[in-house]
């Protein structure tokens, strides 16, 4: 079992010595200060979409799932992938949990891509390559149940564009994971149908679910990704991390590609990288997810789309899997 360097010897933190109710306070002043939102480039933006705070030079706070605090420790304690040391304890204000961890000292990629050599750019996918593979094969604790997972063993629901804006789940097994995505799958083919008349059940592929799970980010946007000033690469915001199959790592890492706002798509140069950096899965992100893309704005298909319609018109798709 490989032990992170942040869990080895961890240097002591200026937060160590605070009482929950000297935390709580910082907390409450720094969500007050926009100058010390962290991951937010539109100043207009910063009070209502900053998740992240820096309280001290050496510490952060992020308004978390609970899980993400135990899945990053997870990580940590069974490979050398870099993320912020978690600081012990639990802080809540307003009902919501806060996590608190080291600050990191670097760009993110976002900023520092632009600035790079090829050379650099080069080494930065190739550490960001060997994280993800070391990543991917972290022992979970249920290998055949899909999601977060923290330290109750409980199931707990999916979270991220492809789970809906409401999330999606808890999935008990990998097969009601896939038979959910099934569903979209039905209910997107009912939806067209309605529409345009249109029956193409040929063009939109059952889920996949030969790919045993593992341990994926689910987030790895550019500013999600930390190179610190000796180039080393961190990975950050595990709040949508769970057990998924590997594509769907892939999937994420691209998300932004086709952006409706120029501004907001990722480099060209950074998506030339994306196969090499989390495995050639474009079939499943451009056939699959992408055709399915109606279905994960929100839970529309619950109340819209007729029970029993393609069955009333002699139309028979088999889109839950089959045992």
């Amino acid at each position: 079992m490989g032990i992170s360097h942040s869990l080895a010897k961890p240097l002591p933190s200026s937060v160590d010595v605070l009482t929950d109710e000297e935390l709580l306070v910082m907390i409450d002043a720094a969500r007050k200060d926009s100058s010390t939102a962290l991951g937010i480039s539109d100043e207009h933006t910063v009070m209502a979409g900053a998740t992240a705070w820096r309280i001290t030079p050496d510490a952060v706070v992020k308004l978390a799932p609970a899980h993400e605090a135990y899945i990053m420790t997870h990580v940590a304690s069974y490979s050398s992938v870099r993320v912020p040391h978690v600081r012990p304890g639990e802080a809540f204000l307003l009902s919501k949990f806060w996590l608190v961890m080291d600050y990191v000292d670097g760009d993110v990629l976002e900023t520092a891509w632009p600035r790079m050599s090829w050379w650099r750019r080069l080494w930065t996918v190739w550490r960001l390559r060997k994280s993800l593979q070391e990543l991917h094969r972290i022992p979970l604790p249920s290998p055949d149940v899909p999601g977060p997972f923290d330290s109750t063993g409980e199931v707990l629901p999916c979270s991220g564009y492809y789970f809906t804006e409401l999330d999606a789940g808890p999935f008990e097994s990998y097969r009601a994971m896939a038979d959910w995505c099934d569903h979209l799958r039905y209910c997107v083919l009912v939806g067209m149908h309605i529409h345009s008349g249109k029956f193409e059940p040929h063009l939109y592929p059952t889920f996949d679910a030969s790919q045993p799970l593992v341990l994926c980010h689910m987030d790895l946007n550019m500013r999600n990704i930390i190179v610190d000033r000796k180039g080393e690469v961190w990975l950050v915001d595990w709040g949508m991390a769970g057990a998924f199959p590997p594509w769907f790592e892939y999937a994420n890492l691209v998300l932004f590609s086709r952006a409706a706002i120029p501004e907001r798509r990722l480099p060209k140069s950074w998506m030339f990288f994306a196969r090499f950096v989390a495995g050639d899965y474009r079939w499943y992100e451009e056939q699959y997810l992408h055709r399915l893309d109606s279905a994960f704005g929100g839970s529309w298909y619950e109340s819209v789309v007729p029970r029993g319609y393609l069955d009333r018109l002699g139309l028979s798709i088999e889109y839950q899997r089959q045992p």
